[in-house]
């Protein structure tokens, strides 16, 4: 059995549809013994996020770094908004900074930024060659860490390019607990193809709940389970430990 000792994907009432505050999401992640979690509630106009809600995620400075006695990482989960890889945000300028995105200057100062697809643009599935050139160049962005939830995108890719891009920049792949609880069907296939890959190429990973509420931090069984089903190896799991994660966010 893995020992995965933080959470790295988490979202408070920052996003809306979630149900708990950062010390909610806190005292639950210090009962369920972990040591360490992640904000990264969503930037995104397309999951009803109010546009001034960039604010909150910017001003993620007024929260200390460890809460509960659990330590907090600042972050957010970004979309990608189009088959080009850009993020949300990246098209619009910054009223205070001239010369700067909007995207720019909230994604800068955060400890960790997960990319993810949510919504299809314009309700296409993109061919292959056009969901692993997006993916490529996600990856190639500087502030982007993770690449999230891609076994549930409902957009096709060929596995190596992107996962071998990963690899040469020091990127992960995310194994999201939730895609497996709630859409198995269409997420357990792509999700084991996708870790075996990894396993096998050597490419890093992270393990996240995806919790929408507090009660759901530290949930990762589904994704333990798939693992372990290919002994995937440990040590490229980024967040088996704060202190993993902490080498992996500065690399």
């Amino acid at each position: 059995m893995y020992r995965i000792e933080t959470d790295v994907h988490t979202h408070t009432l920052i996003s809306l549809h979630a149900y708990s505050t950062a010390e909610e999401c806190a005292r639950h992640a210090a009962q369920a013994g972990l040591r360490g979690f992640a904000l990264t509630d969503h930037c995104s106009l397309e999951m009803a996020q109010r546009e001034n809600s960039i604010e909150a995620i910017f001003n993620q400075k007024v929260l200390p770094r460890e809460i509960e006695g659990v330590r907090v990482w600042k972050g957010t989960e970004i979309d990608i908004v189009d088959f080009e890889g850009h993020l949300a945000f990246e098209d619009r300028p910054d009223r205070f900074h001239p010369g700067k995105t909007a995207a720019e200057t909230f994604l800068a100062p955060l400890d960790v930024v997960i990319a993810s697809v949510h919504t299809p643009f314009d309700r296409q599935p993109g061919t292959v060659e056009q969901n692993t050139r997006m993916y490529c160049a996600v990856l190639e962005n500087p502030h982007v860490d993770i690449l999230g939830h891609t076994g549930r995108s409902g957009h096709p890719f060929e596995l190596r390019p992107v996962l071998e891009t990963a690899k040469r920049l020091g990127k992960c792949i995310e194994i999201n607990n939730a895609s497996l609880l709630n859409y198995p069907d269409r997420s357990h296939d792509a999700c084991l193809a996708i870790a075996t890959a990894c396993r096998d190429l050597g490419v890093q990973i992270s393990v996240s709940s995806d919790a929408h509420s507090a009660f759901q931090i530290g949930c990762l069984d589904a994704a333990l389970a798939l693992l372990e089903s290919i002994s995937f190896p440990p040590e490229l799991i980024v967040n088996r430990t704060v202190e993993s994660f902490e080498s992996f966010l500065h690399r």
